[in-house]
């Protein structure tokens, strides 16, 4: 289950805002070779995907009415030009078609590359997979997406199977044994150079009070502490920033602050992750730019009634390496994924162009004004 999981989050974001439709009922296949088939419905869903995301760039224009769906007075937005996030502009309609062109394309490289390092799918996750999309499938669903003429099956295929087989051939092109396995220790140093561990928990310095408007209704407003109520609470914060700096433990300091202010839940976050560069988050920012195992307090709000006080910890980062790069974890995937995510889909990508994938005739049956309401069949 370990596949089912991440996958399946994705591919349910993707069915409830998307209302995706994905797959034929019939026969016809868009790639059929060397053992790698991919049904018609596969090219039909990656052309509604990018039907709906072409809509979403034409929604950005002025040009574009939410009301009717058109632009210009009356024109389908299929026939304006778009740009996506990639700074290319095209055409709706051509710009549909060339994305579904491409995911099919990707996705027999996806594949083959999938065969090529002898991976195999895992049938019992697979079965267990298929039943809980078919919960969803029965429950509102079906009828939505075989409006198109499209099957459960060859929904599942593109949406979950074709996921799951890239999810694998990068684990198994990277991972231990493969042509491209990174070492114990390039895995580490990647880690280590560009993963931030940090800690914090924050206070309010504003406090909510309600008023009465009239004599049927009433408001509640942020006030401002007292300036005696603020500078306890620099005090404070400023004498765990100094334990934690000379050695102390973030999780007593932590158990300190909830017993001294009666707080029963944990109200601290901690995480590891990558702080990019141009973050304009203030706290990710002054995060980012601690060293590590230094610990500092810092006021965030433009106004006096959403400021707060934050105590910030930035841990060694070395105290997570073993945990976040063991053999078998998630952690470790995870950093891997990003160490490499980048390299496997151009290797896809040069795959794909040396397969030279023709997709069959029976694509140019499908066209993206066949998912405007008007076209859809009962």
């Amino acid at each position: 289950m370990k596949n089912f999981t991440k996958i399946l989050c994705v591919v349910l974001a993707l069915v409830m805002a998307l209302s995706v439709a994905s797959c034929s009922l019939s026969p016809e296949y868009a790639y059929d070779k060397d053992d790698i088939k991919l049904p018609i419905g596969v090219y039909i869903y990656y052309l509604y995907n990018a039907y709906s995301q072409a809509q979403s760039y034409a929604q950005a224009s002025d040009l574009y009415d939410s009301a009717t769906g058109k632009y210009d007075g009356k024109k389908s937005f299929l026939k304006m030009e778009i740009t996506d996030d990639d700074g290319v502009t095209a055409v709706a309609e051509d710009w549909i078609k060339n994305k579904a062109e491409e995911q099919i394309k990707t996705a027999v490289a996806t594949m083959t590359k999938f065969n090529e390092l002898g991976c195999t799918l895992d049938q019992t996750e697979l079965d267990q997979a298929k039943d809980y999309y078919k919960n969803y499938w029965e429950q509102g669903y079906k009828e939505t997406l075989e409006g198109y003429g499209i099957s459960f099956d060859s929904f599942f295929m593109a949406g979950y199977t074709i996921s799951v087989m890239d999810n694998d051939a990068f684990k198994a092109e990277y991972g231990k044994g493969g042509p491209s396995e990174v070492a114990d220790a390039d895995l580490q140093k990647y880690f280590t150079d560009n993963y931030t561990s940090y800690k914090y928990f924050s206070a309010n310095l504003y406090k909510s009070e309600t008023a009465e408007d009239t004599e049927a209704s009433e408001s509640s407003a942020n006030v401002p502490l007292s300036e005696d109520e603020i500078a306890a609470y620099q005090k404070e914060f400023d004498g765990y920033a100094s334990t934690l700096s000379t050695g102390g433990s973030f999780d007593d300091i932590l158990k300190q602050y909830q017993t001294a202010h009666d707080i029963t839940e944990d109200p601290s976050t901690q995480n590891v992750s990558i702080i990019e560069e141009d973050t304009t988050d203030e706290l990710m920012k002054t995060i980012k730019d601690m060293k590590d195992g230094q610990a500092m307090t810092i006021v965030i709000g433009d106004e006096d009634t959403t400021k707060q006080i934050y105590l910030l910890y930035r841990e060694p980062i070395t105290n997570k390496v073993e945990e976040y790069t063991e053999a078998d974890s998630t952690n470790r995937d995870n950093v891997l994924s990003s160490m490499k995510g980048d390299d496997f889909k151009e290797l896809i990508k040069k795959l794909s162009e040396d397969l030279g994938v023709t997709l069959s005739s029976a694509c140019n049956s499908y066209k993206p004004s066949m998912f405007e309401a008007k076209n859809k069949r009962s």
